[in-house]
């Protein structure tokens, strides 16, 4: 067994960068033993190894170099056994943070491969749909600040001058995330719709309801249009692109 290592010898036996240790020595995190006065070799003793293991432990435990040096400057087995705790539990919120996110990328393709199977932009029907439930968000003042927006596709509803927001759940919603403002669970009644789309901005979709609305003339229509954003600024950088499903419930043949 060696009594000292050199700077590459302990890199190589952690898998460390050398500029890692340089970093380490530099920042007074772990410093070697030894140091030639003529050409500033470093070399470390071999029980320092623990102690540079100890400092890869915390680092993949996701701790800061500034969190470690004050652990270590304090460590005692109750205080380093509390300070596992408290990142377990950073740990399990992050996961849970980084889950939900997950859900949100797995509702949005869910939501876009449905819709785009067999999607003809052009085409104007008439469809049925059982009774969809989503969480009502509101206005436009309330839309970018609510974590719903985010997590799941979004709805629109234009009624008159009015428009508000939700975002839809699917049937088989299993859990709704910890949102900052608790959610108004809200339901689209079954029914038929005349359906149509829109291709381009937000800012010309009216004209894509006039076009449903005439095609539908010979029918008794509901006042409310409602919208479900398909691509959009979220998969979407060019407005012109964007692809909205708009519905308008048939209330009489």
């Amino acid at each position: 067994m060696k009594d000292f290592l050199s700077i590459g010898e302990m890199s190589a036996l952690f898998g460390l960068n050398i500029q890692t240790l340089y970093y380490y020595d530099k920042a007074g995190i772990f410093k070697p033993r030894q140091r030639n006065e003529k050409n500033g070799r470093r070399r470390y003793e071999f029980d320092q190894i623990y102690e540079l293991a100890t400092i890869c432990y915390m680092r993949k435990l996701g701790y800061s170099l500034e969190e470690i040096t004050e652990s270590r400057s304090t460590s005692h087995s109750e205080l380093a056994l509390a300070s596992l705790k408290q990142r377990s539990e950073e740990l399990h919120k992050q996961w849970q943070e980084l889950f939900s996110i997950d859900q949100a990328i797995q509702r949005k393709l869910k939501f876009i491969e449905q819709e785009k199977q067999g999607l003809f932009t052009d085409s104007i029907s008439v469809r049925h749909f059982e009774a969809r439930k989503y969480l009502d968000i509101g206005g436009e003042e309330m839309l970018y600040s609510h974590n719903s927006f985010y997590f799941y596709p979004t709805i629109a509803f234009y009624q008159g001058d009015k428009k508000y927001f939700g975002a839809y759940l699917y049937p088989d919603e299993k859990s709704i995330p910890d949102l900052t403002v608790p959610p108004q669970i809200k339901e689209i009644p079954a029914g038929d719709f005349l359906c149509g789309y829109h291709v381009g901005p937000y800012e010309t979709i009216s004209q894509a309801f006039k076009r449903i609305r005439s095609f539908g003339s010979d029918l008794t229509l509901d006042t409310l249009t409602i919208n479900f954003n398909i691509l959009d600024q979220f998969v979407e950088n060019n407005t012109a692109n964007y692809i909205t499903h708009i519905q308008v419930r048939i209330l009489k043949p």
